[in-house]
């Protein structure tokens, strides 16, 4: 119920989106390489793939025929070519972030969290406004989430899980963006730590599977350049992994603003986007000034920081007897400290979809454990929930008309 709730919402965002020019030109919206992606899902083997940055390694190999089964079925379904092209990528990318709220979902509920809980945490996500916003537009970002979140999901299964699921989860996740790699370094410690504490015993599987991960990726990678001749190579140097650098030298104001972005304004919509002039065409940006300040005289933001709040010092608790919930905090550390690396400034609300499942997922684990903390405020916060959720979904659903309206001119 939870997919196809929430593949509907991001699809109909996908129906807002569809004719303005974010299938034509780069950077239309937030910076988003829209036209780059879609044209490299839609391209056939023989065309030209190489705008797909080499941080996303075998992106082209897993997704490109996906897009294409997709198209043909809804030319089957009677729609032009190009209005297939735009759904068939919009299923794609719907779906993945359909299914990282339903991995979110998952993770919190076989973590202990009450099912009502894990739900209504999982539609924050959902509702949020990473997934809202980035879910309808053709980018490799929203499946470079959706393997951080299933990573996660197989990892909070420990033993109970094949191996063969974890090493999936692995692969999909450094596949998608190469700099997935830590967070899946993280989570195979966390492997470590839970068998330790069930066995008793240290288990080099969990390592095993990661290395036996790390090498597939890159096999992909070279499969990529097999199958698709025309796409960008893997870096051989050094040199050439340090020139992917972003330029953008994160000082102690940008961190402050990475966190905000972190933890705030990917979930809650920013009071308006703006436009700027790029020559020919017209950009829609989200205006620092706006999408920095977090707004605590509005009631969302100042609901969403008590939750958080709430859910931090529960998550202090938590994470000092549970390995999952010490390695979700540790990608979110790691999130925050390197995004200046491979990031900009003006793309933040891009790579948010590497860290917001995390940030929804650790505010469930916190939320939980202090709420058994405090016993008496676990169904006066749980009705807070669905009243924020209520709000949150039309706030930010507004947000989406407005920038698609504004896309639009």
């Amino acid at each position: 119920m939870i997919l196809v709730a929430f593949y509907s919402l991001f699809f109909a965002a996908h129906l807002k989106f569809q004719e303005t020019p974010v299938y034509v030109r780069d950077g239309v919206l937030f910076g988003s390489s829209t036209h780059a992606v879609f044209n490299d899902l839609v391209t056939d083997r023989t065309g030209d793939h190489r705008r797909i940055s080499p941080l996303h390694p075998a992106f082209t190999l897993l997704h490109q025929p996906l897009a294409t089964a997709a198209v043909a079925g809804w030319r089957l379904l009677g729609q032009s070519l190009p209005a297939a092209q735009k759904h068939g990528v919009a299923f794609l990318t719907c779906m993945a972030a359909a299914l990282s709220v339903v991995m979110v979902y998952h993770s919190l509920l076989w973590s202990g969290v009450s099912s009502l809980r894990s739900t209504f945490t999982a539609m924050i996500y959902g509702s949020g406004t990473c997934a809202l916003v980035m879910a309808p537009l053709p980018e490799t970002w929203i499946f470079a989430g959706l393997g951080v979140t299933a990573l996660m999901a197989v990892t909070v299964r420990g033993a109970l899980a094949h191996p063969v699921w974890h090493l999936a989860a692995s692969v999909y996740a450094m596949s998608t963006f190469i700099g997935n790699v830590i967070p899946c370094l993280i989570m195979t410690l966390v492997r470590c730590a839970q068998d330790r504490m069930h066995t008793g015993a240290f288990s080099l599987r969990p390592i095993l599977v990661f290395l036996g991960a790390f090498t597939l990726t890159f096999g992909l990678a070279n499969l990529q350049r097999v199958v698709f001749p025309n796409t960008s190579p893997l870096p051989r140097t050094s040199a050439d992994w340090l020139a992917l650098q972003s330029g953008w030298e994160a000082d102690r104001e940008t961190q402050a603003l990475v966190a905000r972005e972190v933890f705030v304004s990917n979930i809650v919509a920013p009071t308006q986007a703006a436009t700027q002039p790029d020559h020919s065409r017209t950009r829609v940006v989200l205006n620092e000034p706006f999408w920095s300040v977090l707004g605590l005289r509005k009631g969302l933001s100042a609901g969403w920081l008590l939750i958080l709040a709430l859910a931090f010092a529960g998550l202090v608790w938590r994470a000092q007897i549970e390995p999952f919930t010490l390695g979700v905090v540790a990608v979110l550390v790691w999130s925050i400290a390197t995004v200046s690396w491979y990031g900009r400034q003006d793309h933040l609300l891009l790579y948010a979809c590497l860290w917001t499942s995390m940030v929804a997922t650790a505010v469930g684990l916190g939320l939980e454990r202090a709420l058994q903390h405090w016993q008496r405020l676990a169904v006066p916060v749980t009705l807070f929930l669905g009243v924020f959720i209520c709000a949150l979904l039309t706030r930010n659903w507004l947000f989406v008309l407005d920038v698609a309206a504004m896309a639009a001119h």
